[in-house]
């Protein structure tokens, strides 16, 4: 089996062949960075390597082929800021998506929808769409509130207006034009949706469907319909379900009182929780395996840690495990389990506790700006905050 560096040379390769018989010449691949320039194109290849991953190689062939034209074309043809402003809509994307760009200027700018979850802003071009980078920002000479303000402002217009009201669910699936999974974002849309009797709950389980549903007691099936379509989806968004909360705000329903009790309110957050850390250390280890650092993070290596779902009688949980002796890029769960190697070798399960004392007891800080959270963990505790930890400890 190949390693993770001959699989993205070969992928660099394939890029490269396809750039070639578009007519594009001085092509170069920057091995560190995973990007291939051709003059002020450049191709930011980490999501559509992994995308395309588990293809055959005829269909990867013709998504990267896809692929690099529509780039090629956007980057051709991206408008100054006065047309920009008119394509520029928000779409919703896991944290995941676009984690890996290391250089500043093909970074896309993002920022927290919900959790796990982050709003982008795409142009809308006749035959191609981009996510916007940092280093559209600095062409247009503009700021970063004022692309959301106008995507967000461009999005209203689009969608169907408020006072929605339908029996039933409500199911919109989009041709690539009307970016009905971002419609939640427009503030009063979501309230102005649904019967009309009950809170309405809308579902983005892929980055081209909008569900809205009565709350009540179907949502257990529709939510399974959700996870489904989240599993098998290859630009999923999220398998929860979202509500209104006070003001007005769309929240997910694990915080909303009248459904955070839910068995699958909780199934899908853990569940996000799991997909979103996974897909993170899998960019986060590759980073590390081709460059030796966590670009563009300023920490040294450390073993990225996990996140593993939990059924308890209290309902679904994640977990989260500290072993002694080992450095961490932790993840945030609902517990801790600390373990130690007793005399014989084995791992000794030592007990749980929840994330947040352990927060507090040790005074963890999150890594800036890597999203979902991590904590640097150098040391196993002391003894006396150990102390401390086991008498916090619950069972699960």
């Amino acid at each position: 089996m190949e390693n993770i560096e001959d699989e993205t040379i070969a992928f660099a390769a394939l890029v490269t062949q396809q750039l070639s018989a578009l007519g594009e010449n001085d092509i170069e691949y920057d091995r560190d960075a995973f990007v291939v320039r051709s003059g002020d194109l450049v191709l930011n290849l980490h999501n559509i390597f992994r995308e395309t991953r588990e293809l055959a190689p005829p269909e990867r062939a013709a998504r990267v082929s896809r692929f690099v034209g529509a780039l090629r074309t956007a980057s051709g043809s991206e408008p100054d800021w006065t047309s920009a402003r008119q394509a520029l809509r928000p779409v919703l994307r896991p944290n995941s998506f676009g984690l890996d760009a290391s250089e500043p200027g093909v970074r896309l700018i993002a920022r927290p929808a919900f959790p796990f979850v982050d709003e982008m802003v795409a142009i809308d071009l006749p035959d191609a769409r981009s996510i916007v980078s940092h280093r559209s920002l600095e062409r247009w000479g503009v700021t970063v509130d004022d692309v959301f303000t106008a995507a967000r402002e461009n999005l209203a217009a689009l969608a169907v207006s408020t006072n929605l009201y339908e029996p039933g669910i409500l199911h919109f699936v989009d041709n690539g034009d009307d970016y009905f999974a971002s419609w939640p974002l427009v503030p009063g849309w979501l309230a102005g949706s649904g019967d009309g009797a009950r809170p309405p709950v809308a579902f983005m389980p892929d980055v081209d469907t909008l569900i809205v549903a009565p709350g009540g007691d179907e949502l257990e099936q529709i939510f399974e319909v959700v996870e489904e379509q989240y599993a098998d989806a290859v630009r999923p968004i999220s398998p929860q379900g979202y509500t209104v909360g006070e003001g007005g705000t769309v929240i997910p329903l694990d915080r909303s009182p009248a459904y955070r009790h839910l068995p699958a309110v909780q199934r899908a957050r853990c569940g996000l929780a799991v997909t979103e850390y996974d897909a993170q250390a899998r960019i986060l280890n590759e980073m590390v395996e081709r460059e030796n650092e966590f670009t563009p993070y300023d920490i040294e290596p450390a073993y990225v840690g996990g996140v593993m779902y939990g059924n308890g009688d209290n309902g679904p949980y994640t977990l989260t495990v500290w072993g002694e002796g080992v450095e961490y890029l932790l993840p945030e769960a609902d517990y801790v389990a600390f373990c130690r190697t007793d005399d014989d070798g084995d791992l000794e399960r030592l007990f749980e506790v929840p994330f947040h004392i352990v927060a507090t007891l040790i005074g963890l800080t999150p890594v800036p700006d890597l999203s979902p959270h991590r904590y640097e963990i150098r040391e196993w505790p002391s003894p006396e905050t150990l102390a401390q930890l086991e008498a916090a400890a619950v069972a699960l």
